[in-house]
């Protein structure tokens, strides 16, 4: 099998020396030089046989999985990950991303392409070689083992002797809250505390970096929500090198310190969660990133107003060259005109559905319009989009009557018919 080598490496991303900068994702937002120090003082605050690697970098280069009949499953990826750095694989089912993650474990053949682990070429070493831990979705226990003989079990396959494994055993085990479970077998825990344990069998074998493979989507959504602070957390204090893979936007956004989408086996965007939600590269990350999805509809150019269906709104100095493209505009950026500034450029809708819940109250109406698919080439005889709005909860709107909404003019973002975008309205 023949491996591409690049003469010049993809540049690692410094995330611990950026001053002031900081990643800001929807309900999180970490000041990298605190974070630094932090991971500092919570390695310093481990027991004292705990060891703690030098976390390291993860590159590939032009990697690329084709399957039999020539499916090109992963399609010439180039991806560095950076010490210490969380990285999410995020995309629809087939994308590619698991695959991709299989891989940089070993458990996938590689066509083409390199995968480095620090300074080491691994594309031909044995996953056990490799110094890389992965989590299962599907957790991946011995059932009949107690919860420290699961712990215990990658520490024997390595022969590591018996008092080291006893101590990171326990150290793992209070870590994670397992000390008073460690006698209990899998079918006596609850999923979050089978997924810790997944978790501590990963941290016991103190890798180079840890692989996760849409470790919580076995879970009920108000148990993913804390494992995702528990993992938050557990970055922090370990600060070890994560590759994760997920098809959920909002974990993605909320876990990556930055985030690849993929699409068909290739990256088409990568970067911070809110570089991706302020900027997407394309329609595709646009309708992927966001809940609810970005509104996106063809639209043209009439002088100074968007021919926003049957609806112009002015938007001065802030359209596209071109007379014909793709808008799109996020729920959160719709208002009721009550509670929007005077200056925002307003319209008249009929409210064709209500759904409150509580904070916001998304809100659609009807614009005589062509959808913009992302998917699928879009059926001109279909000139109907119904448009989402998320409203201040005090807004008062009723499914069959007429409102006045105001669009932020600074929010819209342009795209080409093809996809590609073409420029975004300065806020």
């Amino acid at each position: 099998m023949g491996h591409r080598r690049s003469a010049h490496a993809s540049p690692l991303p410094d995330i611990g020396d950026r001053g002031r900068s900081a990643v800001v994702t929807w309900d999180l937002q970490i000041d990298l030089e605190a974070y630094r120090k932090r991971i500092a003082v919570s390695i310093a605050s481990l027991p004292r046989h705990a060891v703690v690697k030098a976390p390291q970098s993860i590159r590939l280069e032009g990697l690329t999985r084709i399957f039999q009949g020539g499916v090109r499953a992963v399609d010439d990826v180039d991806l560095a990950v950076a010490p210490g750095e969380f990285l999410v694989l995020v995309g629809p089912s087939g994308c590619g991303k698991s695959t991709l993650l299989r891989m940089v474990a070993g458990l996938e053949e590689v066509t083409d392409g390199t995968v480095f682990v620090g300074d080491q070429d691994v594309t031909d070493l044995a996953p056990r070689e490799r110094d890389i831990a992965m989590v299962f979705q599907n957790y991946a226990l011995y059932p009949h083992m107690s919860v420290q003989r699961n712990l215990e079990h990658p520490l024997r396959m390595q022969h590591v002797p018996k008092d080291k494994r006893d101590e990171r055993v326990r150290s793992a085990a209070a870590m994670l809250g397992l000390g008073e479970l460690l006698e209990r077998r899998p079918t006596a825990l609850s999923g979050g505390q089978r997924q810790r344990v997944a978790m501590g069998r990963a941290i016991v074998r103190e890798p180079k970096a840890f692989l996760m493979d849409e470790p919580l989507s076995n879970l009920d959504a108000k148990l993913r929500v804390s494992m995702r602070a528990e993992l938050r957390a557990l970055h922090q204090r370990l600060g070890t090198t994560t590759l994760y893979v997920t098809h959920d936007q909002v974990e993605a956004m909320t876990l990556g310190h930055r985030v690849a989408v993929m699409r068909e086996g290739k990256i088409v965007q990568l970067g911070t969660p809110q570089e991706l939600y302020r900027d997407p590269a394309d329609l595709f990350v646009a309708a992927f990133v966001g809940s609810p999805s970005m509104n996106l509809l063809h639209a043209r150019r009439d002088g100074e107003n968007l021919g926003f269906g049957e609806h112009p709104l002015r938007l001065d100095g802030r359209l596209p060259d071109q007379q014909t493209f793709v808008c799109g505009i996020r729920p959160e950026h719709i208002a009721d005109a009550a509670y929007a500034p005077a200056t925002w450029p307003r319209v008249d809708a009929e409210i064709v559905l209500v759904e409150d819940v509580g904070a916001v109250i998304n809100v659609a109406f009807l614009v005589d319009a062509q959808p913009a698919d992302v998917v699928e080439e879009a059926d001109p005889t279909h000139h109907v989009t119904t448009v989402i709005a998320a409203l201040d909860h005090r807004s008062t709107p009723q499914p069959g009557r007429s409102m006045t909404l105001a669009f932020d003019p600074g929010a819209f973002h342009y795209f080409e018919t093809s996809g590609g975008r073409i420029a975004r309205a300065s806020r």
